[in-house]
């Protein structure tokens, strides 16, 4: 029984690996970019995985590491961005467990889209909230709906294609 624990926890350990890498790399590029939030985040690959395979305490707790262990190698830690990276990450998560829980059919598509929606809504309200108490915040809104929308897809559709990788690791 304690070996079956070590291998669930050396796997949980594994998947934050890679989310935090992808995180990482994900943020260091994009900060050449003349709007630095705009991303297609790609680390939620690993959380819509273990979403869909009903993991949602392991999601949570990849989503947490991702954000804290990228802040503290990006040396954003104290910055607001962590805050609003937090929080997004946390209300995809609470999103997609939502979609997926729901009577009304979301495919992997729907519950990865309901995520990076929820995201990038989360992101302009934190911002609201912490940044910036303006509303004119939210004239971002068409564009992060519709990069929602797209990272979304391309999320579902990398996920589709690595997660029989993923299996065979776990195994």
């Amino acid at each position: 029984m304690s070996n079956v624990k070590g291998n669930s926890l050396f796997f949980l350990a594994f998947l934050s690996a890679i989310a935090c890498s992808l995180h990482i790399v994900e943020s260091l590029i994009t900060r050449a970019l003349p709007l630095p939030f705009l991303r297609l985040g790609l680390s939620n690959v690993i959380i819509l995985y273990l979403i869909v395979n009903n993991k949602a305490w392991q999601a949570i707790i990849v989503n947490i590491t991702k954000t804290l262990v990228s802040a503290v190698i990006t040396f954003t830690f104290l910055s607001p961005s962590t805050l609003i990276s937090l929080g997004a990450g946390l209300a995809a998560v609470l999103a997609m467990l939502l979609a997926q829980k729901s009577r009304l059919g979301f495919s992997i598509y729907g519950i990865s889209i309901c995520g990076a929606t929820a995201h990038n809504m989360a992101q302009l309200i934190i911002a609201k909230w912490v940044i910036l108490d303006r509303s004119e915040v939210f004239v971002l809104t068409p564009i992060l709906l519709f990069l929602g929308l797209v990272s979304g897809l391309i999320t579902a559709y990398i996920m589709q294609l690595f997660s029989h990788q993923i299996k065979e690791i776990k195994c």
